[in-house]
């Protein structure tokens, strides 16, 4: 039985241990492990948003450049060196017009790759690390033609990656993606493939003033109707607000309506090019998403739920340290039950799980 109200914090192997994980455990096992540097999935999210798969494994690289897969096995931890060749890389390596730090995104459905072209550096805001901005949005279609959609001369994608997902439940996926107005910040849009063309479905609306940003978070069903919402942290760097949203409409009168907010979030640090600092999956274990993201500070994990409408706090604890990796959900133990992967400053390796009985 899982009781709200704590969180299990722990070094790696101690919430991976094969004895149930009860509340406030902290324990430094299998040092052998040494410094970890960042950690990504076993199962790579190649759509570029989390959805709320739970792999067996992730992937950990040392302090020294190895990279370990890590998993248990009948109880026992397994940690294995893995050859460059078998981890994921998403460089968009040979893509025309690729912004520098552009990320591919991927999928096996109507688009097969996604990634942001036409570098530019007219707008100044350099929130994820430097200058450069994508002037254009590029996809690959299941019958290898390459489109594009370029932005006005007033905005940019200020973003690394086109996250692909079926916000309708169409069999289709949608593009979301960061575009901001040089004088109204950030807004989520939408794009669609439509007759061979990426055309606008809905957009957020934009923040409001210059220099404003927000970062996509995850998308699932997390209200348990079976439709899809989009989640996101708007300016997570001064307040961040988690916000809701929902794609509702058909053919050309879309909208992306916002159904719940809630303030006190940040999954981005200001500078950094990481985007990935938020999960999903079903925390409390009843049968519906929660969004784990860190607070406002990134000192602490809050998970969230949506509840009759309105998003919930139902379980934080603090860090005991600063994130300097993504956020990994995972389910190492294979008990059901998932965990919240991240690595500190200092390089500790810590799990996070809801209290276990």
């Amino acid at each position: 039985m899982i009781r709200l109200g704590k969180i299990v914090i722990a070094v790696l192997i101690a919430a991976l241990s094969a004895l149930p994980v009860t509340a406030g455990q902290k324990t430094q096992i299998a040092s052998t492990l040494g410094c970890i540097k960042t950690i990504t999935s076993g199962t790579p999210i190649l759509s570029g948003i989390p959805t709320g798969n739970l792999p067996s494994h992730i992937l950990a690289q040392r302090c020294g450049g190895l990279t370990l897969g890590i998993r248990f096995h009948n109880g026992v931890l397994q940690s294995t060196a893995v050859q460059n060749r078998f981890i994921p890389h998403y460089t968009a390596r040979g893509k025309k017009l690729a912004i520098p730090d552009a990320r591919v995104t991927i999928s096996q459905g109507n688009i097969r790759e996604a990634w942001l072209t036409r570098p530019t550096q007219r707008y100044n805001h350099a929130i994820l690390g430097d200058n450069v901005e994508a002037g254009g949005l590029a996809v690959l279609l299941a019958n290898k033609q390459r489109i594009e959609v370029i932005a006005d001369k007033n905005t940019v994608f200020e973003d690394r990656m086109a996250r692909l997902v079926d916000l309708d439940k169409n069999g289709e996926n949608e593009i979301v993606v960061v575009q901001s107005d040089m004088d109204r910040g950030a807004a989520i849009v939408i794009f669609a493939v439509h007759n061979q063309k990426l055309v606008k479905l809905a957009q957020s609306p934009p923040i409001g003033r210059s220099h404003r940003w927000l970062n996509p978070a995850a998308a699932a069903d997390f209200d348990g109707d079976g439709n899809i919402e989009l989640a996101w942290v708007e300016t997570p760097h001064i307040g961040g607000i988690l916000k809701i949203a929902r794609l509702t409409g058909t053919g050309s009168k879309r909208r992306l309506d916002i159904i719940a907010e809630l303030s006190g979030f940040s999954n981005h640090a200001i500078g950094s090019r990481e985007q990935m600092l938020a999960v999903t999956f079903d925390w409390n274990q009843d049968g519906k998403k929660d969004i784990i993201l860190p607070g406002s500070r990134r000192q602490n994990i809050r998970v969230v739920s949506l509840i009759k409408g309105q998003l919930k706090v139902i379980d934080e604890i603090a860090i005991g340290g600063e994130i300097a990796s993504p956020l990994v959900a995972a389910d190492l133990d294979g008990n059901g039950t998932g965990e919240v992967l991240l690595v500190t400053k200092d390089s500790r390796l810590l799990s996070f799980s809801p209290e276990i009985y």
